[in-house]
């Protein structure tokens, strides 16, 4: 499977489309650009990973994150999930994304909600990152570290941004079969799975890199279902969605959750939700 490049193949995914939209939502509720915004009314828009707040409450328990606490988040897109980290603990959350234009809405998203002081955004290539060895007290990552190619690499950097005893938390994607024939590419196109290895390897790549698993829950049906029913509730809303964003912009949307709906109940891909350790 070709390595794809990361700063301009990756805008293929049709999850990724024009990053202004979110101000369009908001718009939509009264709120104009450059207004103040509430956390708790953002976060309606600002997850790009499954389940909302609800998966991030999960983390910030698993971790027991305090407010002293420095956390480094890989693939941060909007902010959404270091903006509600930081709100509802008080930590300090480094945001890595890899893409200038989101990262540019991140800032000012995380401005709005006077955030600034908590949430420090980078835009970077998470590989290229220079981080200093025991740096952060815990790594999250939602539905993102499947894109980053040279896996064994950036989990070793991973495993050294941690402090001994520090914890990595991660929801993933695994491969459970490979496309067959002409979906080879549509699948690389649409996932850019630079780095999606089977359950197995999953966990083997991060013993190897010295991470101690603690939690690991297969999330395979849970997402099946909530693709499905998101695929449903998104149609359902049609003329609502198209009202605000356009008819094409529509069309993007619903073609990458119908993708995603089809190649989880047609056995393709399978999801994880894991807690390891650096060992101390």
């Amino acid at each position: 499977m070709r390595i794809l490049t990361l700063t301009s193949d990756i805008k293929s995914m049709q999850l990724y489309p024009r990053p202004e939209r979110i101000f369009s939502d908001l718009e939509a509720l009264g709120y104009r650009k450059e207004v103040p915004l509430p956390v708790d009314v953002l976060t309606r828009f600002d997850q790009l990973h499954y389940h909302g707040i609800e998966a991030l409450n999960i983390a910030i328990a698993a971790c027991k994150i305090k407010p002293q606490d420095r956390i480094l988040e890989v693939g941060s897109g909007w902010g959404g999930c270091a903006r509600h980290i930081a709100h509802a603990t008080g930590a300090t959350i480094t945001a890595v994304e890899l893409q200038a234009d989101y990262d540019r809405v991140a800032r000012e998203l995380t401005a709005r909600t006077n955030l600034n002081s908590r949430v420090e955004h980078v835009n970077a290539d998470f590989l290229q990152l220079e981080i200093e060895m025991g740096t952060f007290d815990h790594a999250v990552s939602w539905l993102a570290l499947f894109h980053i190619p040279r896996r064994t690499e950036y989990l070793e950097k991973l495993y050294r941004s941690l402090r001994p005893g520090g914890k990595l938390f991660v929801e993933d994607l695994y491969m459970i079969k490979d496309p067959e024939g002409a979906e080879l590419d549509d699948f690389k196109q649409h996932l850019f799975p630079n780095s999606l290895v089977s359950e197995n390897d999953y966990f083997l790549s991060l013993e190897n890199a010295g991470f101690d698993v603690s939690m690991a829950d297969d999330m395979t049906d849970d997402w099946t279902e909530f693709t499905s029913e998101r695929l449903k509730n998104f149609r359902e809303s049609r003329e609502q969605y198209i009202s605000i964003h356009g008819r094409e912009a529509y069309e993007v949307i619903e073609t990458f959750y119908s993708k995603m709906a089809g190649y989880f109940s047609r056995g393709l891909v399978g999801g994880l939700r894991i807690a390891a350790y650096r060992q101390i």
